[in-house]
Protein backbone atom coordinates (compact mmCIF):
# COMPACT_ATOMS: atom_id res chain seq x y z
CA UNK A 1 0.00 0.00 0.00
CA UNK A 2 1.21 3.29 -1.04
CA UNK A 3 1.14 6.43 1.39
CA UNK A 4 -1.02 8.47 -0.64
CA UNK A 5 -3.70 5.19 0.04
CA UNK A 6 -3.20 5.48 3.55
CA UNK A 7 -3.82 8.79 3.51
CA UNK A 8 -7.09 8.58 1.68
CA UNK A 9 -8.07 5.36 4.02
CA UNK A 10 -7.27 8.01 6.69
CA UNK A 11 -9.29 11.00 5.05
CA UNK A 12 -12.29 8.61 4.53
CA UNK A 13 -12.75 7.12 8.35
CA UNK A 14 -12.17 11.10 9.46
CA UNK A 15 -15.05 11.70 6.79
CA UNK A 16 -17.38 9.02 8.15
CA UNK A 17 -16.34 9.91 11.98
CA UNK A 18 -17.65 13.62 11.32
CA UNK A 19 -20.37 12.44 9.28
CA UNK A 20 -21.92 10.28 12.74
CA UNK A 21 -20.85 13.51 14.62
CA UNK A 22 -22.74 15.58 13.12
CA UNK A 23 -25.80 13.18 12.95
CA UNK A 24 -25.49 13.31 17.02
CA UNK A 25 -24.75 17.18 17.07
CA UNK A 26 -28.16 17.40 14.79
CA UNK A 27 -30.02 14.95 17.03
CA UNK A 28 -28.80 16.65 20.43
CA UNK A 29 -30.08 20.10 18.91
CA UNK A 30 -33.51 18.59 18.33
CA UNK A 31 -33.53 17.13 21.84
CA UNK A 32 -33.89 13.37 20.62
CA UNK A 33 -31.48 12.45 23.27
CA UNK A 34 -32.65 8.42 22.48
CA UNK A 35 -31.50 9.08 18.81
CA UNK A 36 -28.40 10.32 20.46
CA UNK A 37 -27.59 7.29 22.37
CA UNK A 38 -28.67 5.03 19.32
CA UNK A 39 -26.61 6.40 17.63
CA UNK A 40 -23.23 6.98 19.85
CA UNK A 41 -23.91 3.11 20.63
CA UNK A 42 -23.81 2.42 16.98
CA UNK A 43 -20.26 4.38 16.56
CA UNK A 44 -19.15 2.70 20.27
CA UNK A 45 -19.85 -0.74 18.12
CA UNK A 46 -18.20 0.04 14.93
CA UNK A 47 -14.90 1.31 17.04
CA UNK A 48 -15.00 -2.36 18.67
CA UNK A 49 -15.44 -4.12 15.77
CA UNK A 50 -12.07 -2.09 14.48
CA UNK A 51 -10.40 -3.23 17.55
CA UNK A 52 -11.37 -6.89 17.18
CA UNK A 53 -10.40 -6.49 13.32
CA UNK A 54 -6.80 -4.72 14.49
CA UNK A 55 -5.88 -7.44 17.31
CA UNK A 56 -6.71 -10.75 15.08
CA UNK A 57 -3.26 -10.55 13.91
CA UNK A 58 -4.19 -10.80 9.69
CA UNK A 59 -2.94 -7.27 8.61
CA UNK A 60 -3.55 -8.15 4.65
CA UNK A 61 -7.27 -9.07 5.20
CA UNK A 62 -7.90 -6.61 7.75
CA UNK A 63 -6.28 -3.85 5.14
CA UNK A 64 -8.56 -5.62 2.57
CA UNK A 65 -11.62 -5.54 4.36
CA UNK A 66 -11.24 -1.65 5.35
CA UNK A 67 -10.44 -0.66 2.14
CA UNK A 68 -13.34 -2.54 0.88
CA UNK A 69 -16.69 0.42 1.02
CA UNK A 70 -14.05 2.73 -0.90
CA UNK A 71 -12.78 1.05 -3.82
CA UNK A 72 -15.75 -0.32 -4.54
CA UNK A 73 -18.29 2.30 -5.24
CA UNK A 74 -21.47 0.41 -5.77
CA UNK A 75 -20.54 -2.18 -2.55
CA UNK A 76 -20.85 -1.39 1.12
CA UNK A 77 -20.03 -4.21 3.81
CA UNK A 78 -20.55 -4.09 7.12
CA UNK A 79 -18.33 -6.78 9.54
CA UNK A 80 -19.30 -8.60 12.84
CA UNK A 81 -16.31 -10.05 14.99
CA UNK A 82 -17.07 -12.90 17.04
CA UNK A 83 -13.88 -14.07 18.91
CA UNK A 84 -11.83 -11.85 20.83
CA UNK A 85 -8.24 -12.79 20.74
CA UNK A 86 -8.07 -14.91 17.82
CA UNK A 87 -5.19 -15.20 15.96
CA UNK A 88 -5.32 -15.40 12.54
CA UNK A 89 -1.76 -14.89 11.28
CA UNK A 90 -2.02 -18.49 9.41
CA UNK A 91 -4.69 -17.86 7.20
CA UNK A 92 -4.14 -13.91 6.71
CA UNK A 93 -3.60 -14.28 2.77
CA UNK A 94 -6.09 -17.50 2.55
CA UNK A 95 -8.93 -14.79 3.76
CA UNK A 96 -7.76 -11.97 1.68
CA UNK A 97 -7.53 -13.83 -1.23
CA UNK A 98 -11.44 -15.73 -1.02
CA UNK A 99 -12.28 -12.38 0.29
CA UNK A 100 -10.80 -10.38 -3.31
CA UNK A 101 -12.06 -13.64 -5.31
CA UNK A 102 -15.97 -13.03 -3.66
CA UNK A 103 -15.79 -9.14 -4.00
CA UNK A 104 -14.88 -9.68 -8.13
CA UNK A 105 -17.19 -12.46 -8.54
CA UNK A 106 -19.85 -10.47 -6.64
CA UNK A 107 -19.38 -7.27 -8.97
CA UNK A 108 -19.81 -9.40 -12.31
CA UNK A 109 -22.74 -11.08 -11.03
CA UNK A 110 -24.47 -7.52 -10.48
CA UNK A 111 -27.43 -6.95 -13.05
CA UNK A 112 -27.13 -3.09 -12.56
CA UNK A 113 -23.35 -1.07 -11.91
CA UNK A 114 -25.62 1.59 -10.33
CA UNK A 115 -27.25 -0.30 -7.93
CA UNK A 116 -26.12 -0.16 -4.15
CA UNK A 117 -25.01 -3.94 -2.78
CA UNK A 118 -24.62 -4.47 0.42
CA UNK A 119 -23.72 -7.34 3.06
CA UNK A 120 -22.30 -8.41 5.81
CA UNK A 121 -18.56 -10.17 6.57
CA UNK A 122 -18.65 -12.22 9.88
CA UNK A 123 -15.64 -14.25 11.39
CA UNK A 124 -16.89 -16.60 13.98
CA UNK A 125 -14.67 -19.59 15.59
CA UNK A 126 -16.29 -22.78 15.57
CA UNK A 127 -14.45 -25.34 17.18
CA UNK A 128 -11.33 -26.07 15.62
CA UNK A 129 -12.33 -23.93 12.45
CA UNK A 130 -12.78 -20.70 11.52
CA UNK A 131 -15.56 -19.44 9.15
CA UNK A 132 -15.69 -16.53 6.82
CA UNK A 133 -19.66 -15.82 6.46
CA UNK A 134 -20.53 -13.45 3.61
CA UNK A 135 -24.09 -12.29 3.43
CA UNK A 136 -25.54 -10.16 0.44
CA UNK A 137 -28.76 -8.94 -0.44
CA UNK A 138 -29.56 -10.43 -3.28
CA UNK A 139 -31.62 -7.80 -4.88
CA UNK A 140 -29.47 -6.36 -7.75
CA UNK A 141 -27.64 -10.06 -8.37
CA UNK A 142 -27.40 -12.47 -10.76
CA UNK A 143 -27.95 -15.58 -8.99
CA UNK A 144 -27.10 -18.18 -11.08
CA UNK A 145 -23.97 -16.12 -12.65
CA UNK A 146 -23.23 -15.58 -8.91
CA UNK A 147 -23.31 -19.08 -7.46
CA UNK A 148 -21.40 -20.57 -10.64
CA UNK A 149 -18.61 -18.02 -10.23
CA UNK A 150 -18.04 -19.04 -6.44
CA UNK A 151 -18.10 -23.06 -6.72
CA UNK A 152 -15.91 -22.30 -9.95
CA UNK A 153 -13.29 -19.89 -8.12
CA UNK A 154 -13.24 -20.50 -4.46
CA UNK A 155 -13.07 -24.62 -2.66
CA UNK A 156 -15.05 -25.27 0.29
CA UNK A 157 -17.86 -22.95 -0.02
CA UNK A 158 -21.16 -23.68 1.21
CA UNK A 159 -24.36 -21.51 -0.29
CA UNK A 160 -27.26 -20.86 1.88
CA UNK A 161 -30.38 -18.88 0.23
CA UNK A 162 -32.22 -17.57 2.60
CA UNK A 163 -35.97 -16.24 0.82
CA UNK A 164 -37.60 -14.53 4.03
CA UNK A 165 -34.68 -12.17 3.75
CA UNK A 166 -33.57 -12.26 0.51
CA UNK A 167 -30.26 -12.64 0.87
CA UNK A 168 -27.00 -15.00 0.08
CA UNK A 169 -25.17 -16.54 2.73
CA UNK A 170 -21.98 -18.27 1.59
CA UNK A 171 -19.83 -19.74 4.67
CA UNK A 172 -16.19 -20.63 3.89
CA UNK A 173 -14.12 -23.03 6.72
CA UNK A 174 -10.71 -22.74 7.26
CA UNK A 175 -8.50 -24.48 10.18
CA UNK A 176 -8.49 -23.24 13.04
Amino acid sequence: MESKDIIQLLRLQRHDLMNDLQIVHGYLSMGKIDKVKMKVNDILEAFHQERLLMNMNCPNFALWLLQLNWKQPNIRFNYLLHSINLDLSHIDNTLTSVGMTFIDILTMAVSNHEELVEGTIEINEISSSIELVITVKEGVINKNAFKVGINNKIDNVSIYEDNTNETIICTFTFPA
